[in-house]
């Protein structure tokens, strides 16, 4: 599947990588690592990485819900390989949800459950604060004047 990843970026299609963490299948530290070099390696830093957190439904439910400490641990390893776009998902009250400039931490896109409650990237796809390029995709869509809030 990764292979097939790495074709369609070397075509130009827009590619982001989503890993269901469960725990005693692949939730090794040691995998999690090899993971996020290989997207470094193979599709580059700004790749788009999301881990979603395992919850145990339909026939998995004798396997027990992926400890946050285990998604956390996920996202530092990422961070520390390299990838500068890291997601955590299924872990509410996380702001790994969110999306960060990689070079001065401001917060760039705040998403709720459903939606994006705020997006602050320049029609010139840069961070207001520091200017770094935002190689995000496509136009935002949504409301120019979202409300004002605290958390940026």
């Amino acid at each position: 599947m990764l292979e097939a990843s790495a074709l369609a970026k070397e075509l130009g299609i827009h590619v982001e990588i989503t890993t269901l963490i469960i725990p005693g299948v692949n939730d090794s530290l040691d995998e999690l690592r090899e993971l996020s070099k290989w997207v470094y390696k193979n599709l580059g830093s700004d790749t788009p990485l999301h881990f979603t957190r395992f919850h145990p439904q339909y026939k998995m439910q004798d396997l027990s819900p992926t400890p946050v400490k285990t998604m956390e641990n996920a996202c530092k390893i990422a961070t520390e390989e390299g990838m500068k776009y890291v997601y955590m998902g299924n872990v509410p009250g996380s702001d790994r949800n969110n999306t960060f400039c990689p070079n001065c931490g401001k917060m760039l896109i705040l998403r709720g459950y459903f939606d994006v409650e705020k997006y602050e990237i320049t029609p010139e796809k840069t961070c207001p604060a520091c200017g770094e390029n935002i190689p995000i995709v496509g136009e935002y869509g949504g409301s120019k004047h979202l409300p004002d809030d605290d958390r940026f």
